[in-house]
């Protein structure tokens, strides 16, 4: 039993400490309230967002929840009865709320740390997977070959489910046998006692470096993965990845490569052959061959490896991984194939925000040279790597948003040739269509919040412009 005792405990049994402040009104922010509110938590609810930005139907259910709200800022008067503050992924800790909440000895945590303590006296385990990019498609993987083998695992957590939504169902009757829960830096920062079955580190590379106020930081909160790990659980860790590679952690460590075949290893997932494989308990597993994944790219051979790891070590049958593996298709708006218009395939890859995401994604074409739409809220990152790649894979590359003039110049310092620059992304397909050259790829490099709400509406949208596109060009062919 953790020193955090059952949400149970401190509902019933403590009335004074009935009082949590959950702090943003997104999707992890309401589903904690829900969760809370069905416990009989007392909650404060304080958001950023001025009220009249708020939407009215979450208005109508805080007021039906008899939720005590707070709009536009976090003042103290959110903090006034707090015992405990679940914050939403993006506050960062060195906000002076939660600065000061911290200096009250206010315990402050996120919806994943609540939710694993809440799940670990219920014996349910959790399988979390962390790492800068490939954590979506890994974890509904995951999912996915648990599910195909007969269990329950619904996929959950950063990934767009929050974890106590899906707690919630279980709680209330649905079988459920492993949580596959998505874990960002964000909600690994405010995390004590997470300590999941099975931890998934795929990689590290430079990001949110301005939220963590360094790489070290950074670093240091996804360790916090595997940190209160135990004998009895797993660490699947990249083994091609030097950072990685090196966490310390007391479970037993199960490493992936795409770029050897792990023969200093007792035990392992690697490429032979083109071969997908596992080697455990002195017994290798062939499961398929890479080119039958249906998922594109090396990126995704390195997710595949991680998650048929996971299968493995949670008793999964490799028939059965092998047949999952070769039947999973990509997630949306992870380079998700969208339609062929006048002999052009267009790819939505707006998950892309990053330069590291962006690299994988024109990699994954091989030599085939791609029209690269990208830009978007500038992350600031150095653009070296990315510039060099762009120049290698893409016939043409058309920008837009904020980022557009510093990506311009470092990609003509490049040596990048056929740049363009258009103010939307209606007005960078219909460029596309008239260069024809090659697949385009809308794989933005950058953060959506200068012109959409999130990457999701920025992938809707992309995906909306191509189709009627598409319409528009067959109803003038008739």
């Amino acid at each position: 039993m953790f020193a955090f005792k059952s949400c149970y405990y401190w509902a019933v049994n403590k009335p004074e400490n009935r009082n949590v402040t959950v702090f943003g009104l997104g999707r992890s922010g309401l589903a904690s309230i829900r969760y809370l509110k069905r416990l009989g938590f007392d909650i404060f609810v304080s958001d950023a967002a001025p009220e009249n930005k708020v939407p009215d139907t979450v208005r109508e259910e805080l007021k039906k929840l008899s939720v005590e709200c707070e709009f536009g800022g976090h003042t103290q008067k959110c903090l006034a009865k707090a015992k405990l503050c679940i914050v939403s992924p993006g506050m960062a800790p060195n906000l002076p709320i939660i600065v000061t909440a911290r200096e009250r000895g206010i315990e402050v945590v996120s919806d994943i740390e609540f939710a694993f303590r809440r799940a670990s006296e219920a014996k349910m385990p959790i399988v979390a997977v962390t790492g800068t990019n490939g954590k979506s498609t890994t974890t509904a993987l995951i999912s996915h070959i648990l599910s195909s083998s007969g269990l329950c695992a619904p996929y959950c957590g950063n990934i767009g489910v929050p974890i106590l939504e899906v707690l919630t169902e279980a709680e209330e009757g649905k079988k459920v046998d492993f949580l596959v829960a998505e874990v960002s830096s964000y909600q690994l920062e405010y995390c004590t006692d997470f300590a999941p079955k099975v931890g998934v580190w795929l990689n590290l590379t430079p990001d949110h470096l301005d939220w963590h106020q360094g790489l070290e930081p950074y670093i240091k909160a996804k360790q916090k993965l595997f940190y209160k790990q135990g004998m009895s659980s797993f660490a699947v860790l990249n083994y091609d990845d030097p950072i990685v590679i090196s966490t310390t952690t007391m479970a037993e460590i199960f490493p992936f490569s795409q770029k050897s075949e792990l023969e200093n290893c007792i035990q392992g997932a690697y490429v032979s052959d083109n071969f997908i494989c596992l080697r455990r308990n002195m017994q290798v597993h062939v499961l398929c061959r890479v080119d039958q994944l249906k998922i594109k790219g090396a990126h995704n051979v390195e997710n595949a490896l991680a998650a048929a790891s996971c299968a493995l070590l949670l008793g999964v049958d490799s028939k059965a991984i092998a047949s999952a593996l070769q039947s999973f298709t990509a997630l949306e708006h992870r380079l998700e194939f969208i339609d062929t218009i006048d002999g052009i395939e267009f790819f939505n890859d707006s998950k892309a925000t990053n330069t590291e995401s962006t690299i994988k994604a024109l990699e994954a074409f091989g030599d085939q040279k791609v029209v690269l739409i990208a830009g978007g809220k500038d992350k600031g990152t150095s653009l070296t790597d990315l510039a060099n790649r762009v120049r290698q894979c893409t016939s043409a590359v058309i920008l837009i948003g904020e980022a557009a003039d510093r990506f311009n110049l470092n990609f003509t310092q490049a040596g990048v040739q056929n740049i363009y620059r258009v103010a939307t992304l209606d007005a960078a397909v219909k460029l596309a269509l008239e260069l024809k050259l090659g697949p385009v790829v809308l794989s933005p490099a950058c953060a959506s919040f200068d012109m959409f709400r999130d990457y999701e509406e920025r992938g809707h949208v992309f995906k909306n412009i191509v189709r009627a596109k598409q319409k528009e060009l067959a109803s003038q062919a008739k």
